[in-house]
């Protein structure tokens, strides 16, 4: 940021008015489905500031019991949850339907349909998960331009969606389990 400020005051300020959700997704190579990833290690850090003072043992269990508890509370918010998808990919895919409810749609293909939003016109490739929006293949989610596709093609979304953001993906995630450490007493230390 330091750099860019040298170069252009206004570019910075910017930046910081967009909001950080604009600034990892768009220039990325690969999806990085929604996270800012900065740096998992300046994260950590953040969370486990006070514990850096506990003796090395204390510390661990630190750790795991903090990771107990997100495995845990994340497991419990997706067993609560009956959609095909996660909850907040489920919120995402239900704003695009309300922003695609207006627009019109005219096939060209099986498979590739001209959708008019308002005066724009987008291109939707349902056999590639393609839109010209671009959203479609980023996000690895149906786009509003997308779903109006499905829409009227009759068909479901569910095969349109990364398998990734699924409630299933999401359990199957945070399956393996975070082991206690035993009681000291009974480490085998050489």
């Amino acid at each position: 940021m330091s750099k860019i400020e040298e170069i252009d005051t206004h570019v910075k300020a910017y930046l910081y008015d967009i909001g950080y959700h604009r600034w990892s997704r768009g220039h990325a190579t690969v999806s990085r489905t929604w996270t800012m990833t900065s740096n998992i290690v300046d994260s950590l850090n953040a969370v486990t500031k006070d514990a850096r003072e506990l003796l090395v043992v204390e510390l661990l269990e630190y750790m795991r019991t903090l990771l107990e508890h997100w495995t845990n509370e994340k497991l419990l918010n997706r067993k609560g949850t009956f959609t095909y998808l996660g909850k907040k990919y489920n919120k995402e895919l239900e704003d695009n339907r309300t922003l695609s409810h207006n627009m019109r749609v005219r096939a060209l293909t099986n498979y590739i349909h001209t959708v008019i939003d308002g005066v724009k016109r987008f291109i939707v490739c349902l056999q590639n998960k393609r839109c010209s929006c671009g959203q479609f293949q980023l996000d690895e989610l149906p786009c509003p331009h997308a779903l109006a596709a499905l829409r009227h093609k009759n068909k479901s979304y569910e095969n349109y969606c990364s398998p990734y953001y699924t409630g299933e993906s999401l359990l199957q995630s945070y399956e393996i389990p975070v082991d206690p450490l035993p009681d000291e007493s009974k480490w085998n230390v050489s």
